[in-house]
């Protein structure tokens, strides 16, 4: 009997879970205009709603006649709300539909095979019809299985099914758990496919005074790309389910959180430290930022060489916006004072709260930077490539035979960049 591989549906992608790209559009553009939905933009909302979908047409023109009408803002949020879950119960209908194809699929298997095929599993009977779980289990590869084990980064197995995709400026900021990632302006770029590119402008030449009527000289600009490819950081664990189930607490989520909390950490010190082998390049090593090594005997990092360092980031055409700081910096800072060690607190009396600022720009200590740095940056001059969100997944499945939970935690994340050396400082202390 040939290979039999049984089709499994995988879930919502990301463009199910939200709004068409054309739609999507559409209420962007009214958003950043802080306006409702003109009659055309109406028109092609209600055109793309299925006839099956009367419940999603019937509302959305109820909020069109609304005392509000279409060109209210509120009228808009209502609008997508009601899309929203309209594609949410499609996403189920599609669920279920897949569902009724598997348990088709394997009732059709048990009744070709016979007895062999009768095998009690977890969530079924020995008659080959689901448990009190509800759920089909099948002892052959689905194809979801399957296709696990074609890997990306071997083209002879598939790498070359794997598409390049060029980025956009379509940006948005990802919301992280480390003092890298919180800060605001950093462009992080999500984008499918095996490897990121981002395009630059390296270098064009410098226009001049032109006579009238006279040629004007073409400019001759020179065009480059970074290309990542994405890494995975990933983190598992595995529990007893004695102890998960005799926990007086919800260990399931102490375990799920050392685990996002240990991939955010350690993504956190590659963006500061890392060497670009096996890890991010991070903003320290050679060539990413601009490097100013302190000379002999300036062991200390001080508000001057900050201030130098805000200059030189204006001087390139950026605009500073953070600072970073190791932690032995970070006290030296905060502690400096007016005149040398007896004159007052810069940062003000101790009966006041620890300065979160300097210069207007917020200070992030962490203990991932080296010691004796401090880096001064424009974040909007800082670009990360970001394939898949942070991703949690447990399964009581692993190590079957012993009787144990596994936890896994991945995150998929394609190097860092930065458009303008001179946008990034980084200050190092001398040693001695």
């Amino acid at each position: 009997m040939g290979a039999f591989f049984m089709p499994a549906y995988l879930g919502p992608t990301e463009e199910e879970q939200t709004l068409k790209p054309e739609l999507r559009k559409i209420f962007d553009a009214a958003e950043a205009e802080d306006r409702g939905l003109t009659a055309r933009e109406v028109a092609a909302v209600i055109n793309s709603i299925p006839a099956e979908e009367r419940m999603a047409r019937t509302e959305i023109l109820a909020a069109v006649n609304s005392e509000g009408g279409a060109d209210s803002p509120e009228t808009r949020d209502a609008i997508a709300e009601t899309l929203k879950y309209m594609e949410m119960r499609a996403v189920d209908a599609a669920e279920e539909r897949a569902k009724a194809e598997r348990d088709a699929e394997v009732r059709a298997l048990v009744a070709r095979m016979g007895p062999a095929a009768s095998v009690v599993t977890p969530g079924s009977t020995p008659e080959g019809r689901s448990g009190e779980s509800g759920e089909w289990r099948s002892l052959l590869p689905s194809a979801s299985e399957y296709r696990a084990l074609v890997a990306e980064g071997t083209p002879g197995a598939g790498g070359y099914a794997v598409p390049t995709v060029v980025a956009d400026r379509a940006v948005e900021f990802l919301r992280a758990q480390s003092v890298f990632m919180r800060v605001p302006g950093i462009n992080i770029h999500r984008f499918e496919g095996g490897s990121f590119v981002l395009p630059s402008l390296n270098s064009t030449t410098t226009p001049g005074v032109v006579a009238e009527g006279a040629a004007i000289t073409e400019a001759t600009p020179v065009f480059g790309g970074t290309t990542f490819t994405p890494i995975k950081y990933a983190d598992l664990y595995r529990a007893s389910n004695e102890i998960l189930e005799d926990a007086a607490f919800s260990l399931r989520d102490l375990i799920a959180g050392v685990m996002l909390r240990n991939i955010a950490t350690q993504v956190d010190k590659d963006a500061f430290q890392g060497t670009g082998t096996a890890s991010l390049s991070g903003l320290t090593k050679a060539g990413m930022g601009t490097a100013v090594n302190l000379t002999t005997g300036n062991t200390v990092i001080k508000w001057d060489h900050i201030i130098d360092a805000f200059s030189d980031i204006e001087a390139a055409g950026a605009t500073p916006a953070v600072i970073w700081a190791s932690p032995d910096m970070g006290k030296a800072l905060r502690k400096e004072r007016e005149n040398g060690t007896n004159g007052g607190y810069l940062a003000g009396q101790v009966t006041d709260p620890v300065i979160q600022k300097g210069l207007g720009l917020p200070i992030y200590v962490s203990a991932n930077l080296p010691a004796k740095t401090v880096i001064v940056a424009d974040p909007t001059r800082i670009h990360l490539g970001l394939r898949s969100d942070v991703r949690f997944a447990m399964s009581e499945d692993y190590a079957f035979n012993q009787d144990v939970t596994g936890f896994r935690t991945t995150y998929r994340i394609a190097g860092l960049a930065v458009d303008a050396s001179a946008a990034v400082q980084v200050i190092k202390a001398s040693a001695n």
